[in-house]
């Protein structure tokens, strides 16, 4: 024990306080002397608890280990588990001691499942619905919790309204994080299912390389560069330079999914104080109208003429396009004040926009064959133009303050955000009046080129803003015990020529209790609450009312001592006022009454003796659905859209060695979904099982991966709504990579 005992001495020393960097380097050549003796003396001990700093994304982060039983060999760091995840608190909270529900998907995890998006990444969650609405190349449409995801990326809201923006790239990343449940506290407006934070890959010290090419399905080609490293030997300033360029096809006709994109970001560390981040984004995509808005009778439902096929282009080939582009800078202001206070400023400005231009099949009057009711085969289509550009400046200034009172450790947030978009917009939409100048269009047999395009006029300036004050505090009481408790007061407004103005404030809630066993496992409950305002109006020209919800959640998590399992299952009660939901048309929504969602979640993650990674996630819905309330049609409970009552998934990676030599790699996952109604009952979406798998080898130097989605290639339908169309699932994906590290 005289080793350990001066490992922990050595440890104190180094990170008492605010780590300096020349304790981290200290510390970091004792552990390298260590590591030797530790791996070849087995010693029986357990290591108290003491405040540590881990360099993660070039940021520290302190984090609170638990009890390490040192047993012979120093322990791997896990793949699939993370110690803390700061999108859930804004702080450096333990996942084990947050009182909620959240998932941290590594950069290692992202890699192994063979992720091509953050819908693809979203795949072995628990809460989450990824491909609700089926493949589809405009965006991430993933459900969590029965709603709509907001997205967030550095801790600051990246999407504001929809189809504006590029899609993130899964290269770009660092890891994503998944905070289920309302969030409004800290971060404003959002839905009350959850939100996921992007984290951008940022300069480390450590010189590192990559050289990375993939080849696929669709015609698949891309190469992408990966570079990092300091920029002066005091290391006080550092760089990185991620970059990409892809051309592909995909499974539908005429429709490819071409990207660059180029994110150079430095980070300054002039003193122990103080370390600011700069990130720049540019990125540029270029695609078309990949979902059909197919009808019902072809899809699900049978049609005389059989099955209409997922690669069918129900668009016109030159005129269709779905081009967006992004220019943006972030910034990360990091200054330590003194006596365990420390300020943060997140900030960035965007500049986003997007030539939207599609055809869809009329199928929101009734019958879409009317027309053609012998042979049901043809629809009328309708031609659509959307060219949005986005100017947003978002900010967030925090402080956080620790201190003790007692046998009471408290740690304070205290900030301030503020959000100003300016949206201009070219919309066009033939008139209802001409559509039958369209002509038919022959969904089993195409001929293309007899179209109208719609005039394009002007929409007046959107102008929204936000600002949001909020206080929050954890507390340690005792050992064991932790409460947290926060509130926000928010003033949101938003300003269109010609209609009325938008105006809401509104006081969120949050609080929370969790008890941690010295065993491992950890009960809590929490309560909070979310506020979304809504920046249109209804068909009356009426502004919308914001979006209200309320959840009550409890839990239980468990972590092992060396950290390599971390499990959490969750009870949680969702009630929302004014939900939004999809309207008559693709371009309207409406707004329903009240819904109810509840529901049970079960996730794990796991790393056994360095081998065996596993992922399993099951999420039960016992209610899900919204009445008739005051602004809804009908009566009686609807279903929630494209809401699966029953989720479950499992993924396994087995880590091996060949014929002597290591590295190699095989895994497999699989994903079930039960069946789906529309919201009326009228057709339901059958129950779906699909198969990933992956093979890799990876050695010092490279990396030589085969990864495949939808293995059998299932021909699947996602979701039918109850205006009439059905949306297809994505079809089988293989691709291949191969990455040169030095």
């Amino acid at each position: 024990m005289g080793l350990v005992s001066e490992l922990v001495r050595i440890r104190r020393r180094a990170f008492q306080g605010r780590a300096r960097g020349e304790a981290g380097a200290a510390l970091m050549l004792a552990l390298g002397a260590l590591s030797p003796w530790l791996h070849a003396q087995p010693t029986e001990g357990t290591v108290e608890t003491i405040p540590v700093e881990s360099v993660e994304d070039g940021e520290r982060e302190p984090l609170e280990l638990g009890d390490l039983t040192v047993e012979g060999e120093a322990i791997a760091a896990p793949r699939y588990t993370a110690d803390s995840a700061r999108a859930a608190t804004k702080t450096d909270t333990p996942l084990i001691e947050t009182p909620q529900a959240v998932s941290v998907l590594s950069s290692e995890r992202l890699q192994d499942l063979g992720a091509l998006s953050v819908q693809d990444a979203l795949r072995y969650s628990a809460g989450v619905r990824s491909d609700a609405y089926g493949f589809d190349t405009r965006g991430d449409f993933a459900i969590i919790r029965g709603t709509q995801f907001a997205q967030y990326q550095d801790g600051l809201r990246s999407l504001f309204g929809s189809y504006n923006n590029v899609r993130p790239d899964v290269y770009a990343l660092e890891r994503v994080t998944i905070v289920r449940g309302p969030s409004s506290v800290l971060y404003g407006q959002g839905p009350s299912g959850g939100m996921v934070d992007l984290t951008s890959k940022r300069p480390r010290l450590e010189a590192a390389h990559e050289l990375r090419a993939e080849v696929g399905s669709y015609q698949r080609r891309q190469i992408a560069l990966d570079s990092t490293g300091p920029l002066t030997e005091s290391g006080n300033l550092a760089y990185r330079l991620v970059a990409l360029v892809r051309q592909s096809g995909t499974q539908v006709d005429f429709v490819d999914a071409d990207r660059w994109f180029v994110a150079p970001s430095v980070r300054w560390a002039p003193t122990d104080w103080l370390r600011w981040t700069v990130l720049g984004h540019f990125q540029e995509d270029e695609s078309g109208s990949s979902t059909a808005f197919l009808p019902w009778e072809g899809t699900v439902l049978p049609n005389r003429n059989g099955r209409i096929p997922t690669s069918r282009f129900v668009s016109e080939p030159g005129f269709d396009r779905y081009d967006t582009e992004q220019k943006a800078v972030t910034s990360l202001l990091e200054i330590d004040l003194g006596a365990h206070w420390t300020f943060h400023q997140n900030a960035r400005y965007s500049d986003s926009g997007a030539v939207y231009r599609s055809m869809f099949p009329n199928i929101y009057t009734g019958d879409p064959y009317l027309l053609n009711p012998l042979r049901r085969d043809s629809v009328l289509r309708v031609s659509y133009i959307d060219e949005p550009d986005v100017h947003a400046v978002t900010a967030d200034q925090r402080v956080t303050g620790r201190w003790r009172w007692g046998a009471v450790a408290n740690l304070l947030l205290a900030g301030v955000d503020i959000t100003h978009v300016e949206t201009t917009q070219q919309e066009g939409r033939l008139p209802p009046l001409r559509i039958v100048a369209q002509g038919l269009f022959d969904l089993y047999e195409p001929e293309y080129g007899d179209f109208i395009a719609p005039e394009v006029t002007a929409r007046p300036e959107l102008t929204t803003r936000q600002t949001g004050y909020y206080l929050q505090n954890q507390m340690r009481i005792g050992e064991h015990l932790v409460a947290l408790a926060g509130v926000r007061f928010d003033t949101a407004s938003s300003e269109e020529a010609g209609n009325p103005d938008i105006e809401n404030e509104e006081t969120s809630l949050r609080g929370g209790l969790l008890y941690h066993f010295d065993a491992g496992f950890a009960p809590y409950v929490s309560y909070a609450e979310s506020f979304e305002p809504v920046a249109d109006y209804d068909g009356e020209g009426e502004p919308f009312e914001p979006v209200i919800g309320r959840q009550f959640e409890a839990g239980l998590k468990y972590q092992s001592r060396d950290a390599g399992t971390l499990l959490t299952a969750a009870w949680f009660d969702i009630e929302e006022e004014n939900r939004l939901a999809p309207g008559p048309d693709p371009a309207v929504q409406v707004q329903l009454g009240e819904a109810r969602i509840r529901g049970f979640e079960f996730e794990a993650t796991s790393t056994w003796r360095e081998r065996l990674d596993l992922i399993a996630a099951y999420t039960r819905f016992v209610d899900a659905y919204s009445d008739e309330g005051p602004n809804a049609e009908g009566a009686g409970r609807k279903p929630l859209s494209a809401v699966a009552d029953d989720q479950a998934s499992l993924f396994g990676r087995l880590r091996f060695g060949l014929f002597g030599v290591p590295g190699f790699s095989i895994g497999a996952g699989l994903r079930y979904t039960a069946a789906i109604p529309d919201q009326s009952r009228t057709v339901e979406v059958p129950s779906t099982t699909l198969f990933d798998a992956m093979a890799a080898f990876e050695s010092t130097h490279w990396r030589v991966a085969v990864n495949a989605s939808n293995l059998e290639d299932e021909t699947v339908l996602a979701v039918c709504l109850e205006r009439g169309d059905c949306f297809y699932g994505a079809r089988r994906t293989v691709v291949g990579s191969v990455a040169y590290r030095f």
